[in-house]
């Protein structure tokens, strides 16, 4: 059986974010004689980050919701809320959860992913890899009568980078469209695929549609691209290794293991 790749990502980006603990945990504030440690701030707002990435909330906020749990905590324990089966059921899952993610950035502190490992994967991944590069340029509009009728315009002689700046949406269009040298891969899919199909010097004699809307492309070159640089993928090529890594590790734990399963008690 495989741990599904979304768990194993989330161990990996916890073990990327850990927080490091201080011996002096410093008290950040006290609620009802109880401390509450910088430690806690910092795991808080950890996790609040791999929720919302772009979260930019204060430290002083983050405080006040730490307040506010610690009195809940109390009012919970007050009504007895902690010796309920429902708590002692959450409580097993947490501890669970935190305890195998922890056995996780433990594995892969101590076994790290060596650095000639990681130049073998990249050089057998992108070493040799042949990069495209097209240049082009195009006119975004939001409907497709719209977009036809920019198209009927070329088709008379219209130049296309005044009809990019007259009628273009996209931020491109006061530069007459021009997008620059860019890898197709890079594009929406029917974008790429519509540009790679054209010639050079050629535009579309139908509109292209994409999730943005309707673009008029003129494709005006193609050259040989260069490959990423090493530094550029090595920490996506070391995720990706340390999933393998992981995924090994633990099927060698469950080779080991004495493991028994009641699918019908699973399904109730």
């Amino acid at each position: 059986m495989k741990v599904s790749a979304s768990i194993i990502a989330s161990i990996v980006l916890a073990a990327a974010s850990q927080v490091a603990v201080a011996e002096d945990d410093t008290t950040i504030a006290t609620v009802n004689g109880t401390e509450l440690k910088k430690s806690t701030l910092q795991f808080y707002a950890l996790e609040r980050r791999q929720v919302d990435p772009k979260s930019t909330v204060s430290a002083d906020k983050l405080v006040d919701d730490i307040v506010n749990m610690q009195l809940l905590k109390e009012e919970a324990i007050e009504k007895k809320l902690h010796v309920s089966d429902e708590f002692k059921a959450r409580m097993n899952f947490i501890s669970l959860s935190m305890l195998s993610q922890i056995a996780m950035i433990n594995f892969l502190d101590n076994n790290p992913i060596p650095e000639a490992r990681l130049r073998k994967e990249y050089d057998a991944r992108i070493g040799d890899l042949k990069v495209v590069e097209l240049k082009a340029s195009h006119i975004l509009v939001k409907d497709e009568s719209k977009a036809k009728e920019v198209i009927n315009k070329l088709n008379k002689g219209g130049g296309f980078a005044d009809l990019a700046k007259e009628y273009s949406t996209g931020p491109t269009g006061s530069k007459g469209g021009d997008l620059g040298w860019f890898n197709p891969k890079r594009m929406v899919p029917e974008f790429s695929q519509a540009v790679m199909e054209m010639k050079d010097n050629e535009y579309t004699k139908e509109p292209v549609r994409t999730q943005f809307g309707y673009h008029i492309i003129l494709r005006a070159g193609q050259r040989e691209g260069k490959p990423p640089r090493f530094e550029e993928v090595k920490s996506s090529i070391t995720a990706a290794l340390e999933q393998e890594h992981i995924q090994k590790h633990i099927n060698e734990l469950r080779e080991s293991a004495k493991i028994t399963v009641d699918p019908k008690a699973a399904v109730k």
